[in-house]
């Protein structure tokens, strides 16, 4: 005589949703791009140091195109800085970037302050403003350890049944 023989399990878990993390992603992007406009405003590079300062000629030629800042490296008319900004690529993709604004377009002329560099006596001198520094790294892992924490206690109660 053949036996039967049943099973049921049930399941009772939470499932959080980690699908949409738009909004911590924009915090982290503009803190970095706050942090890039501050690193222009204090002349150091996303590492800590300083910039290399102007030469005396850029010095003089900023006067007398009545630059605001003429002792500030990045800035002549305030253009680039200004044009520092995020944008949203698709669903959870952020990019801080420079708008391409102005003549002579100012995200060409961040490339070439930030990667090419630019040349000088002392060869060539490049000023590293945007990009994470590791504080702004330590607080964008903080606020997305902080964001998963939040999805977790939000989480929706589910519960499964599953019968051999």
């Amino acid at each position: 005589m053949p036996s039967a023989f049943t099973c049921e399990i049930q399941v009772d878990t939470s499932i959080p949703d980690f699908m949409d993390a738009s909004i911590p992603l924009n915090q982290i992007a503009e803190k970095v791009a706050e942090d890039s406009r501050k690193n222009i405003r204090n002349q150091t590079n996303i590492d800590g140091t300083t910039y290399v300062r102007l030469s005396k000629k850029t010095i003089q030629e900023k006067i007398r195109e009545s630059s605001p800042k003429p002792n500030m490296a990045l800035y002549r008319k305030g253009i680039m800085y200004r044009a520092i900004s995020v944008f949203k690529i698709d669903k959870n993709e952020f990019e801080v970037g420079i708008k391409a604004v102005g003549i002579p377009r100012r995200d060409l002329i961040g490339i070439i302050h930030q990667e090419q560099g630019v040349p000088s006596k002392l060869g060539r001198i490049t000023r590293t403003f945007l990009g994470f520094t590791d504080k702004t790294y330590k607080w964008a892992n903080s606020r997305i350890d902080r964001w998963l924490k939040e999805r977790i206690e939000k989480a929706t109660k589910k519960q499964f049944n599953f019968k051999y």
